[in-house]
């Protein structure tokens, strides 16, 4: 099932995260033993790269005179609400020593999340006098943008992954030993709303061609049905004719394989994914096709099942979200509202004298 690849990758994770915290005090990972049972692998990795980049603040700035695994409790005590504001102006202007230098102020307030809740930890056992973060201003995050495919797009892009009309001739030496598996992929994320996670997690055992469904894992480890409609089924039954033969280990049990290569009939990775996607969204839909992604498809499939059924607690279950204020973050009802009614005040052009 899902479970093995998912768990490769939270062990692959926890083993990224445990590195980082070996670089720092010893307090950190008690606040994240104390922690782990609230949080996912992915979550905890996130986590602790936040308290590290704090860390390498202070001592990049001085604030300590030691390196990151040698500052204390104490020195977290001296700082105050403009020394944590100076942490947020750091990170706005790019001083991320390669590391991830998103500055808007979503990434800012996610950092300052983080740190709310681990100086509030220590607060809490008596262990800090008191949180500093706590009284930092958050900044007004921009409205998220959503970004999809609209028909026209979506038309030019799925003809370039069948037909491979507009990418380089390096790319259409290889179209022919790709096209059936990419198309499968690119039509099941944006006919399904799977994310990319999840979709490359499928074993040949998760399709359920009975029910049109595969058995899914997804957040917090609990599996779903995700229903998959008929022409989605006649591409997974063409490609899994075509998987048969790039197969190279018998008991390879991963649904979408790398094709040719010194990896081929292996799991497909998500990176390959998310490369896939963006080579044949820039080549089909080059006006807009740098910014269209594994989960940009998705937020496709939410915008037009929001259209087609307007249902949000229909679209928000088969998009597993928690709330349907996140589902709505990826398709806006306003703008479906106006896409729908776009030809409301129609009527017949009058004739040029």
């Amino acid at each position: 099932m899902e479970y093995e690849y998912k768990d490769l990758q939270n062990r692959k994770k926890r083993d990224k995260t445990s590195e980082m915290l070996y670089d720092l005090p010893s307090f950190v990972t008690t606040f994240m033993i104390g922690r782990e049972g609230k949080m996912s692998a992915n979550t905890q990795y996130i986590y602790v790269s936040r308290i590290d980049a704090f860390f390498r603040f202070l001592v990049e700035k001085n604030y300590v005179s030691c390196d990151k695994k040698n500052i204390s409790l104490s020195d977290l005590d001296k700082l105050s609400v403009e020394d944590i504001e100076l942490f947020t102006s750091w990170i706005r202007h790019g001083n991320m020593s390669g590391k991830n230098r998103d500055n808007r102020e979503t990434t800012i307030n996610n950092y300052l999340s983080a740190l709310n809740v681990f100086f509030k930890y220590f607060a809490n056992r008596g262990k800090l006098d008191h949180n500093p973060v706590a009284g930092v201003e958050r900044g007004r995050s921009a409205k998220h943008e959503v970004i999809r495919l609209n028909d026209s797009q979506k038309d030019r892009f799925f003809d370039c992954i069948e037909n491979g009309g507009e990418l380089t001739d390096h790319q259409k030496s290889f179209h022919k030993l790709t096209s059936l598996r990419d198309l499968t992929i690119c039509f099941t994320l944006s006919r399904t709303g799977l994310r990319v996670s999840e979709l490359i997690g499928l074993n040949i055992d998760d399709i359920d061609f009975d029910s049109f469904s595969f058995s899914v894992l997804r957040k917090g480890n609990k599996y779903d049905n995700v229903f998959f409609d008929d022409d989605v089924a006649d591409l997974l039954k063409d490609y899994l004719v075509y998987r048969e033969s790039i197969l190279v280990d018998p008991s390879e049990k991963a649904l979408f394989l790398v094709t040719f290569g010194k990896f081929k009939g292996t799991r497909l990775s998500v990176r390959s994914v998310e490369r896939m996607v963006k080579k044949y969204a820039v080549a089909g839909t080059p006006l807009s096709g740098s910014s269209i992604t594994p989960h940009k498809l998705r937020a496709t499939y939410a915008t037009d099942m929001l259209i087609a059924t307007n249902n949000i607690a229909l679209v928000q279950k088969a998009l597993n979200h928690e709330s349907p204020t996140t589902t709505m973050i990826y398709a806006d009802a306003r703008t479906i509202e106006l896409e729908k009614a776009r030809n409301t005040l129609k009527s017949k052009r009058g004739r040029r004298q």
